[in-house]
């Protein structure tokens, strides 16, 4: 009897003393983001963040691996953990395009998504001095030479303008730069004749800089209804783009649901908003990691299509 009334006791102190198990997160957060420090995605990932670090009551220590739109902070985070403690930021094209060239190892399945926090407009620039002032202006000076040099930052922009060409009759000649800014300096320089671009060469073109011909988002530009986008101008193609976090597959449920309630609450913040639509450009738009999802796969059919064409 003795040793049974010792043995209850100590199971029961062992009960008493034995810790609750604690709310994802316990320790610091690292994020990857897909693209170079100092860019737009870059500065729209650390706001974020700061505004995550105070809901979740932890440190998120930001690092870049930028490099193929995204791509290769794709690879990296998914071979992580899916504990929640790594995630990645990138764009929604890195899933829903990029896999589809077979130049990555990798498809939507090989991550979870945790939220879309905003959307991207994306145009094609041209050199304040080039020949032209519109789209028509630019196929009329393509057609007349037989090609056009353009400047690429990502794989869907790349078949986005291979796919115009093979429709026009134009040589592309691609040219790959390192990235949006790589890209406008392309533009700026006159290296190229047209030139991929985020929404920051909106700023550009209304102080002269340099000229817009075209937006290849669908929503277009708002406050610049006469640039045409590519749909409008009958090519049937767009570019959906937008900010998306994730995390390795099979991600722990409550780490993954606690990052997304956590960015419902960051994109709501006045110093995220004000960047976005001020600085950035883009546009407000929040979809959960569900929607997310359900976006890229559909939109990964239309680019199927996109495919398709430039391989007949």
């Amino acid at each position: 009897m003795k040793l049974l009334k010792t043995l209850t006791c100590t199971v029961a102190a062992l009960a008493f003393a034995a810790p609750a198990w604690a709310e994802f997160p316990e320790k610091p957060i690292n994020l990857v983001v897909g693209f170079r420090a100092g860019g737009g995605s870059d500065t729209a990932a650390r706001i974020l963040a700061t505004e995550m670090e105070s809901a979740l009551g932890q440190k998120i220590i930001v690092e870049n691996r930028g490099g193929a739109g995204g791509a290769v902070a794709t690879e990296y985070v998914r071979a992580q953990d899916p504990d929640g403690y790594t995630i990645g930021f990138a764009v929604a094209t890195t899933f829903s395009f990029t896999p589809l060239t077979g130049s990555v190892g990798y498809t939507p399945d090989d991550v979870s998504f945790i939220a879309t926090t905003h959307g991207y407009r994306t145009v094609l620039a041209a050199p304040p001095n080039a020949p032209f002032d519109d789209w028509a202006g630019m196929l009329e000076t393509a057609k007349e030479r037989g090609w056009i040099n353009y400047a690429s930052i990502i794989p869907l922009d790349r078949a986005i303008m291979q796919y115009v060409g093979k429709k026009e009759e134009i040589a592309v000649n691609i040219v790959p730069t390192r990235g949006g800014a790589g890209a406008r300096q392309a533009v700026l320089g006159g290296h190229v004749d047209l030139g991929f671009s985020g929404s920051n060469a909106l700023p550009m073109m209304e102080d002269g800089a340099l000229k817009v011909v075209a937006a290849l988002n669908p929503e277009g530009i708002k406050e610049h209804a006469n640039i045409p986008t590519l749909d409008a101008l009958g090519y049937g193609v767009s570019a959906v783009e937008a900010a998306v976090f994730f995390g390795p597959a099979d991600m722990d449920a409550d780490a993954q649901a606690a990052l997304e309630n956590a960015l419902a609450a960051a994109v709501r913040s006045e110093e995220f908003k004000d960047f976005v639509n001020n600085k950035f450009r883009g546009f407000e738009t929040f979809k959960t990691g569900a929607e997310t999802a359900e976006g890229i796969a559909t939109d990964a059919v239309a680019y199927q299509e996109l495919l398709k064409v430039i391989s007949e």
